[in-house]
């Protein structure tokens, strides 16, 4: 059963993997690649900073 578990989940990320790709693909044509790499890049650098701050106060809540 756990291998089935795996197996599911490794079509899944390839699944979004292709679809996110796809999805990129088509925005970056469509806005330009280096306004779609800047927009990714703050977007990135947010949710790290988000996590960061979340993983902060849980692990002080104790």
């Amino acid at each position: 059963m756990e291998t089935l578990k795996t197996a599911i989940t490794i079509v899944e990320i390839i699944v979004a993997t292709a679809a996110v790709l796809l999805i990129g693909d088509y925005i970056g044509y469509k806005f330009g690649r280096m306004k779609l790499a800047t927009y990714t890049l703050f977007t990135v650098l947010g949710i790290i900073i988000l996590f960061a701050i979340y993983a902060a106060v849980r692990l002080n809540q104790g």
